[in-house]
């Protein structure tokens, strides 16, 4: 009797081996895929050294991990047992706080102690002060070519409910300067143009008849981010003194979570949904006005900006936009797929309005280097930037140590040492411009580059009529073309007014 048992056992489970291959070469059950962001490991390929140094081996470890059949189903009931009996997660992405609220950890982190410089809170307010100071030099430069600048600091989930976050016990760090706090005081201070969504809706809550942020995700929700947009493009108008089409928000209603509502949630593949109120959402149109203008919108942000562009119709409130998501990954933009490709001065310049938007979690990296590098590219050109950059090159061969530094930093990532001398000499030159461009050190707006200028007035002559007249009539008593004679007055102009810029 008990051989019986031992054969059917055996036949069990190789039945269940054999279905999990069947089922990892043909996936002939469909199943759900995991939420999150995963990196694809490919099947490796067999050489006489990968298999003699022992990689192949590691990477077929890797990939038969990952490729599995029935792999998906196995993680969601191990999660969903982790969170039936122990209220956890082995995911390092999400916290679980109270009621089944759950939050970013490093939400979490700033709001108990701060994120960055415990140890030294004064030498972060003078990081914070520097990264303003060029924020407004950059506002005064952009807004003398007729181009509007402004911050939005994004709300966090654990300002606007706290009441859910985790024990505090869990975080044991000192509370140091935290940088949506210090901020918005810079801003004030001075004169930088900024609207602070974080403080608004700590003072909205309880106050509106829909939740600020849900409970399962992450960013704030579908239906506070499209009001959200309502009274940003109403704020836009009001900085840049312009018309701009609004939008028109439809009655709320309740409805299923959508993304990114949940996206917490996702994270965790359970096997059942988390128990929750449902999500309200309502619909967005635009307002058509024929006065209108459709301005060119460039937005340097995190990922909260997303719940705004995936409900809003962009397209017919601004005539050309793009998303910079943090300073490096470009969406919206047919010529350009990374900011390292873009030519800096000619996006910005295109751009009648600029929005640097990140959230209390996010806003310690404020443009993300975008604020330098604007700086730079727009008073100095490509030959100048390019002679600093030697320079640098030039001290980093005479420094033992930082060359000791960057061979071995070389050796480590199998790089070309040269494409690692130049992409740290580029990283120095724009972490330290005011050492390398002496006219952007100092409280002083720095002068824009001469070209840039000059075709700024050219736009300007060929926009007023009454100019543009005078400079027709001058270009038949020159006998030279029309852009000649454009030319030759910007330039006149811009000596007269070189003070300006």
């Amino acid at each position: 009797m008990e051989k019986w048992i031992y054969r059917i056992l055996c036949i069990l489970t190789m039945l269940v081996f054999a279905l999990i291959f069947i089922q990892e070469k043909t996936h002939f059950v469909c199943i759900k895929p995991l939420g999150g962001v995963v990196d694809e490991v490919s099947y490796p390929r067999i050489t006489m050294n990968s298999y003699s140094d022992m990689s192949y081996q590691k990477n077929l470890e890797k990939y038969a991990k990952q490729n599995f059949g029935f792999r998906e189903w196995l993680i969601r009931c191990y999660n969903q047992y982790l969170w039936d009996v122990f209220r956890t997660t082995n995911l390092p992405n999400v916290s679980i706080g109270k009621d089944g609220w759950l939050y970013e950890p490093w939400f979490v982190d700033d709001y108990y102690h701060g994120l960055m410089f415990n140890d030294d809170p004064e030498l972060f307010k003078d990081i914070l002060r520097t990264e303003a100071v060029r924020l407004y030099k950059l506002q005064e430069l952009l807004k003398n070519l007729g181009i509007t600048l402004f911050v939005m600091v994004e709300p966090g989930k654990d300002r606007v409910y706290p009441e859910h976050l985790p024990e505090k016990k869990y975080y044991k760090g000192p509370e140091g300067v935290k940088a949506a706090d210090y901020y918005p005081y810079l801003f004030d201070s001075l004169g930088i143009n900024y609207v602070d969504f974080s403080k608004y809706f700590v003072e909205q809550k309880g106050k509106v008849d829909y939740p600020l942020f849900p409970q399962t995700g992450t960013h704030w929700s579908n239906i506070a981010a499209v009001h959200v947009a309502d009274s940003l493009i109403r704020y836009m108008e009001a900085i840049g003194k312009m018309n701009i089409n609004n939008i028109e928000i439809g009655t709320p209603y309740c409805d299923t979570s959508r993304k990114p509502d949940d996206d917490l949630e996702l994270m965790l593949n359970l096997i059942r949904e988390i128990p929750k109120e449902p999500n309200m959402y309502a619909d967005v149109s635009v307002v058509d006005d024929t006065s209108a203008s459709r301005p060119k919108f460039l937005i340097n942000g995190d990922s909260f900006a997303w719940n705004i562009i995936n409900q809003v119709y962009m397209d017919a409130i601004f005539s050309k936009w793009q998303y910079w998501y943090y300073n490096s990954t470009i969406y919206k933009n047919p010529d350009y797929n990374s900011t390292s490709d873009v030519d800096y001065a000619a996006e910005i310049l295109g751009s009648d309005y600029i929005m640097l938007s990140y959230c209390t979690a996010m806003i310690y990296g404020l443009g993300y280097g975008f604020i330098p590098k604007a700086l730079v590219h727009l008073c100095y050109d490509d030959c100048q930037i390019d002679a600093v950059r030697d320079k640098i090159i030039a001290n980093m061969k005479c420094n033992d140590e930082w060359m000791a530094y960057l061979i071995n930093k070389a050796k480590e990532e199998g790089r070309d040492l040269d494409d690692v001398m130049y992409e740290d000499a580029t990283d120095n030159l724009f972490t330290r411009i005011e050492v390398h461009f002496p006219e952007l050190a100092g409280e002083g707006i720095p002068p824009v580059r001469r070209d840039i200028c000059i075709e700024h007035i050219k736009s300007d002559i060929y926009s007023v009529p009454e100019w543009i007249c005078e400079v027709r009539r001058q270009a038949e008593e020159w006998n030279v073309p029309l852009d000649t004679a454009v030319t030759r007055n910007a330039i006149w102009y811009y000596n007269q007014h070189k003070s300006e810029y």
